[in-house]
């Protein structure tokens, strides 16, 4: 059985670098392979044949019904699911389809001012556009398209508001009840937002708690999975051994504790609406706890295999969930550590150093994790953990968990247990405003994972060998480390995909320049959701300037976010009502030995604000970078006889490809070797339009849209430019969109 777990596993962590998945009839070979490895002993190689099989008969089915719906053009019939998400101009939703081929699946959509809100358990008959889900890709951001494999969600779209939509069924959801009764019980409260999350699973956080949680490494704490499970779990088996119980029940005390605590659990996940990373610790739990109730007895590492492997086998599109992949690693750590603490600790300082040590180690582990997952760690973590994890274990959320009890049953004093809750969540709270203001994320975007597995193996060492030997491993295995971190700096532009709007990055070293903040509309920003993540995630810690090039909202982003997360910051925009904003004239010319010329500026009212838009040009160890916001052609033109010597090595297209722009004498006149666009994928506006993609292949310029590559990166050295495409370097390979120019490009002089 550990042989077959482990080739599950192997087999899983394989199919992240396939290019393509295999077709359907494989899965038939590779039954009758299976049968013969089981019969023959080779269990290692069946485990893994075994999650092809599981994986390739899930996927197939999830493409056979996106296709079905996408080409049907009928009505769709389904129910509303979890809560939706209201805002003026909207409603976002998801809808679980109850007839088709795509029955069971789930499809997300906006309705735009509908006439009766939807509500969760409602039937629905409406029209949809629907297109597959397709989301922006930068480094360290969401997996749009493996979140929705993962969540059995088909497609996205948009409800057509010229055919009336139907109400067919009101059902009642107990869920959405409690969920609406506990919302109005605490929104007079300041923790209100955590109250929500840990009890019911409704995160319904500001922007600056996000942040708060991120810079604090507490995001764990505020997703209902383990640690939450766990309590439950454990106070309910507390509880219920308790209970008095007649004499010729005595021996069935321990299973009907065992039962009953499990129940509890899997009442507080459905509670918080059985979100994934809920699921799996219930999972792990029922798995536990079937093991305990036919005395089964599992060593920590069997137990870890069997809980991983299941789990892949059930659903096979966990492998593609960074979420998933970090808990059950950081299950398997805690596990490691506790079978190295077997011993008891005697006296309340031995028990207190074990206790410190337990953390130091897990925290060190887990931050590991996350540069190898997410290109960084805050350094905050430790300390963040120390002080709340144990806090929120011991007693907010005992108490929370109290609150609710109270709540549901309509006990008397349930309004003053809420304010002593209030009151035990104000530190975490504070906390978390506290952190949202501290640049502690401490990111190495370039570390290798040959860098991170060699640290991992020395925090083993620690634990498995002697002092003198830790202190030669610790040495030997830093050195790749020490050799990334004095590695020679060198310029780096990147163009961040915020779907149809425009974010560009100059960076140096920890500093950096901004042109533009990505697209807002509405309550949605790009700013918040791509590039203050991205930011992060390349290691800035001083963001110099930001540069607005006209006032249009998918160019201005929520520029005052910036500006609170990096208030050192000078921003330059010719736009009245941002009043921090000095004139794009005053941007200086030498910044870090790069050179910066404001080509254009207009402040005319009468002009169009796109052709107001401050064109700038950067010079940066000889190679010229020409971004021009959205200007038109008759500003190129203008351009051409202001600057007869323009010329630029990089352009960023105008109007995000626009056919109003581009035009073919500016395109001729500056003669780049590479185009860049930022366009979001599947955009209404069909941008980079195809006559300026002509106009690109008759002069022979490359072009690299965000739409199909993601993140653009250009490092850029006196000698060369290399241009990275985060699309085509995202695993798992089967799942990118084709990219037109997949491989590495290289610009030399």
């Amino acid at each position: 059985m550990k042989s077959f777990c482990i080739g599950v596993l192997a087999g899983s962590l394989l199919s992240l670098f396939l290019p393509i998945v295999p077709a359907f009839f494989t899965v038939f070979l590779l039954l009758m392979l299976t049968m013969w490895l089981l019969k023959s002993g080779r269990c290692f190689f069946a485990g893994a044949a075994t999650f092809f099989i599981c994986w390739i008969w899930h996927y197939d089915a999830y493409q056979q019904a996106q296709q079905s719906l996408l080409a049907s053009e009928q009505l769709l019939t389904g129910t509303v699911l979890g809560s939706p998400k209201h805002y003026p101009e909207y409603s976002q939703f998801r809808l679980q389809l109850d007839a088709g081929a795509a029955k069971g699946y789930q499809v997300q959509l906006n309705w735009p001012m509908p006439a009766q809100l939807p509500q969760p358990g409602q039937q629905w008959q409406l029209s949809a556009r629907l297109r597959p889900v397709a989301g922006v890709a930068n480094p360290g951001g969401p997996h749009k398209e493996a979140n929705a494999l993962q969540q059995q969600v088909l497609a996205q779209g948009s409800v057509k508001t010229d055919i009336a939509a139907v109400l067919l069924n009101q059902r009642y959801s107990p869920r959405y009840h409690i969920v609406s009764h506990i919302t109005q019980v605490t929104a007079s409260l300041p923790t209100a937002p955590l109250l929500l999350a840990l009890s019911v699973g409704e995160r319904q956080f500001s922007t600056q708690l996000w942040q708060g949680l991120l810079q604090s490494s507490l995001a764990h704490l505020m997703a209902i999975s383990g640690l939450h499970i766990g309590l439950i779990f454990g106070w309910g088996f507390w509880l219920l051994r308790l209970l008095p119980l007649p004499v010729a029940w005595s021996a069935l005390r321990h299973p009907l504790s065992l039962a009953g605590a499990l129940v509890l659990a899997f009442i507080y996940a459905w509670l918080a609406g059985f979100a994934v990373p809920t699921v799996r610790a219930a999972f792990a739990l029922l798995l536990l706890v079937l093991a305990l109730l036919q005395h089964k007895s599992l060593s920590y590492s069997h137990y870890w295999l069997l809980l991983t492997a299941s789990l892949l086998l059930l659903e096979p599109f966990f492998v593609l969930s960074k979420s998933f992949w970090l808990s059950v690693l950081a299950v398997a750590v805690i596990l490691f550590l506790l079978w190295q603490s077997r011993s008891k600790a005697t006296g309340w300082r031995s028990k207190l150093m074990l206790f410190l040590r337990f953390q130091l180690s897990l925290t060190l582990f887990m931050a590991l994790l996350s540069v190898l997952m997410f290109g960084g760690s805050s350094w905050l973590a430790l300390l963040s953990n120390l002080l709340f994890v144990p806090w929120c274990s011991v007693v907010a959320i005992p108490l929370l968990f109290i609150c609710v009890v109270a709540e549901l049953l309509a006990i008397s004093g349930a309004a003053w247990l809420w304010q002593l809750c209030d009151w035990a969540f104000r530190p975490l709270l504070w906390w978390l405003n506290w952190s949202a203001g501290q640049n502690s994320w401490w990111a190495l975007p370039d570390l290798s994972w040959f860098v991170v597995a060699g640290l991992v193996v020395a925090l083993a060492l620690y634990w498995l060998t002697t002092r003198r030997l830790i202190l030669c491993a610790v040495i030997l295995l830093a050195l790749p480390l020490c050799l990334q971190l004095v590695r020679p700096a060198q310029w780096q532009l990147h163009v961040i995909d915020v779907g149809q709007g425009l974010a560009v990055l100059l960076q140096h070293k920890t500093r950096g320049i901004l042109y533009d903040a990505g697209p807002r509309y509405g309550e949605h920003s790009a700013t918040a959701a791509q590039v203050l993540p991205y930011l992060r995630q390349a290691g800035i810690r001083h963001l110099d300037m930001v540069i607005l090039s006209h006032d249009d909202s998918d160019h201005t982003g929520d520029w005052a976010l910036l500006q609170r997360q990096y208030p050192e910051a000078h921003f330059y925009a010719d736009i009245g009502h941002i009043g921090i904003a000095q004139p794009c004239a005053a941007v200086p010319q030498q910044y870090l030995g790069a050179t910066l010329n404001m080509l254009h500026f207009d402040t005319n009212p009468l002009l169009a604000k796109n052709d107001r838009s401050c064109v700038l040009l950067i010079t940066v160890a000889g190679w010229r970078l020409l971004l021009p916001g959205d200007i038109g052609r008759r500003v190129e033109l203008q351009l051409l006889q202001r600057y007869p010597d323009l010329a630029a090595d990089m352009l960023v297209l105008s109007h995000h490809g626009s056919n109003s722009s581009s035009h073919f004498s500016f395109l001729h006149q500056l003669a780049p070797v590479l185009a860049l666009n930022s366009a979001g994928l599947y955009n209404r506006h069909q941008h980079p339009a195809l006559a300026v993609q002509q106009r690109l292949d008759t002069l022979g310029i490359a072009l690299l849209n965000t739409a199909q590559s993601g993140a653009i990166r250009l490092d850029i050295d006196a000698e060369s430019v290399t241009v990275q495409q985060y699309r085509a370097q995202r695993i798992p390979f089967w799942l990118q969109k084709p990219v037109g120019n997949a491989e590495t490009l290289l610009t030399t002089r």
